[in-house]
């Protein structure tokens, strides 16, 4: 079995995976076009927010991801976003709603409406995204084109956050050791 491979059934379970949408839409997207659901395995010893956890994610990434995936959400879904670094915005999207075990996220374009909302569970995080065509035919098309990028990313986002705790445990002790 190779590096990249679980070596247990547990370490597989615990891999940011897909999950069938169990979240009820936000309001503003009451019938989305398009829904799907992440999930990764989180410590019940974990005290970070939804927010914190996006952020991690986010933060994480590398910066050719990160630059390639705001520049798809701004220049072709069209996204308004806000700046990278506010209080207000994660990844440029718009903080609608921040609770220590829900966040609520937004992007709009007359494109496309889409919210994104990660909640925090006992032993797990669930990131489910939302999407509304506000032109039918084009965003479906684009969406199409799109969405297997996004499918593809999310888990690895959802991992991104979920080894935060312990990349940062580890960046601290290098600190430390280098101080001494």
């Amino acid at each position: 079995m190779g590096d990249s491979q679980p070596s247990t059934q547990t370490e597989a379970r615990d891999r940011a995976h897909r999950v069938a949408v169990t979240e009820k839409p936000p309001f503003a997207v009451a019938s989305p076009d398009y829904a799907d659901a992440f999930e990764v395995a989180r410590r019940p010893t974990d005290r970070r927010s939804a927010e914190r956890w996006a952020r991690d994610g986010f933060e994480r990434l590398p910066v050719a991801a990160r630059r390639s995936g705001m520049l798809a959400h701004r220049w072709i879904l069209g996204f308004r976003l806000g700046p990278w670094a506010s209080p207000d915005h994660v990844f440029g999207w718009t903080i609608a709603m921040s609770e220590p075990k829900l966040l609520h996220l937004e992007a709009r374009s007359r494109l496309l409406s889409g919210d994104m909302v990660w909640r925090l569970h006992d032993t797990r995080l669930v990131m489910t995204t939302f999407l509304r065509y506000e032109m039918q035919r084009t965003g479906a098309v684009v969406w199409a084109a799109l969405g297997n990028v996004h499918r593809g990313g999310a888990p690895h986002l959802l991992e991104l956050a979920a080894t935060a705790l312990e990349a940062g445990t580890i960046e601290r002790r290098r600190r430390e050791r280098q101080g001494q």
